[in-house]
């Protein structure tokens, strides 16, 4: 299968591996449907089911949800649910569920908490024991902030 590099593990796309699938089984079923909440969040769900003539074949369902913001955001969402369930039939290249996109998301989730941590020290000893307390993975992506820090806290 494909795979691109993310955060050092292998992901095989869900374009890849839906092509996967449907080469694997091409009287599968793959479907979608969405709620819109009243949060204005949608929820996904999709349904893929191995071989449409037997309903008890190789069966999973995934989830996401999300606000509908910024470009392809309802697609991205729909995709997200397809990767999950794929996943859960074994189509996957890392052994793991969560689709590049989730694991994108979730970077940036954490480059925030480490830009929190790091905004909050107001003396360069805080700063010293902020960023001594970061994971290696924060190291390269919050240099810059922490350059900017140390001067300012000069």
């Amino acid at each position: 299968m494909e795979t691109m590099k993310l955060q050092g593990k292998e992901y095989a796309t869900v374009a890849t591996r839906i092509k996967e699938f449907r080469q694997d089984c091409p009287n599968g079923l793959i479907e979608t449907k969405f709620e819109k909440l009243e949060s204005g969040e949608m929820v996904f769900e999709a349904r893929i089911l191995k071989d449409k003539a037997n309903q008890n074949s190789g069966e999973a369902t995934g989830h996401s949800i999300g606000k509908i913001t910024g470009d392809k955001a309802f697609e991205k969402l729909e995709t997200i649910a397809i990767g999950r369930a794929l996943a859960l039939l074994g189509y996957m290249a890392s052994g793991e569920i969560a689709s590049s996109d989730e694991m994108e998301r979730f970077m940036e989730f954490k480059q925030l908490e480490w830009a929190k941590t790091l905004n909050a020290c107001e003396t360069l000893e805080a700063l010293q024991v902020a960023w001594a307390s970061l994971p290696g993975e924060a190291k390269i992506p919050m240099t810059q902030l922490k350059e900017q820090l140390k001067s300012k806290l000069s």
